[in-house]
C-alpha cells in the first residue's frame, strides 16, 4: 500500500470517526474490485473522473539500440485512461 493511499485514507478516517485501519482496508479493498474489473470486462467508468479502458498493443519486430540484433515484441495488453469533461475543465478553467 502506497503513502498516498495512507494520506487518503487517514482523511477519510477524521472525517468520517472511522479507526485508520477500516478506511486503509476499505480502500485496499475498492481498488482490488477495480482491477478485477478492468480485466474482466476491459472498461470501467467513473463519471465526473475518467475511464479506463485496456487496449492490446499489436506484436511488432524491432532493433536492439545497442547491438542491432533483430529483437521480436510480443502483444501486450495495457490500460488506457480518458479523463472526463467534468475533470478537465477543473483542471484548466476557462479564464
Amino acid at each position: 500500500m502506497g503513502r498516498q493511499i495512507n494520506v487518503i485514507s487517514d482523511q477519510l478516517a477524521k472525517e468520517l470517526d472511522l479507526p485508520q485501519r477500516t478506511c486503509r482496508r476499505l480502500i485496499q479493498r475498492l481498488l482490488e474490485e477495480i482491477q478485477d474489473d478492468i480485466v474482466n470486462t476491459g472498461r470501467i467508468e467513473f463519471r465526473g473522473l475518467g475511464t479506463f479502458s485496456v487496449t492490446t498493443k499489436p506484436a511488432h519486430d524491432t532493433e536492439h539500440p545497442g547491438t542491432g540484433q533483430p529483437v521480436h515484441i510480443p502483444a501486450k495488453k495495457t490500460v488506457n485512461y480518458r479523463s472526463a469533461k467534468a475533470l478537465r475543465e477543473r483542471l484548466n478553467p476557462p479564464g
